[in-house]
């Protein structure tokens, strides 16, 4: 499998009344093909403050046209609260060559 990237953006769950929007690429895919996880790591900042997330995706779930990875956690706590998350990347991917997808570096 080619190295690659997938994109991401989904609102996390409500807390203290509001909700963050987390969004990014993927870092690097390590593994095999059939067995590979992809690193997350962002920051999402709403009305003032910003929470710190990061994590390890599923395994790739198969889809009818490639596949897309699950991504879950929690953010870090900030004013005395964190958000959990849940969803998936997109499916389409980037491939990564020379090291860099729009301005974002692997």
């Amino acid at each position: 499998m080619v190295p690659h990237m997938h994109k991401y953006k989904f609102e996390c769950r409500t807390a203290e009344n509001h909700k963050h929007t987390m969004s990014g690429y993927t870092e690097k895919m390590i593994g095999i093909p059939a067995f590979h996880v992809h690193y997350f790591r962002g920051v999402t900042t709403f009305n003032g403050h910003s929470h710190y997330y990061s994590g390890v995706t599923s395994r790739p779930v198969k889809t009818k046209n490639g596949h897309v990875h699950r991504i879950a956690g929690k953010s870090d706590e900030t004013n005395g609260h964190k958000h959990k998350f849940l969803n998936y990347t997109f499916e389409d991917v980037e491939y990564i060559s020379n090291g860099a997808i729009d301005g974002a570096f692997v």
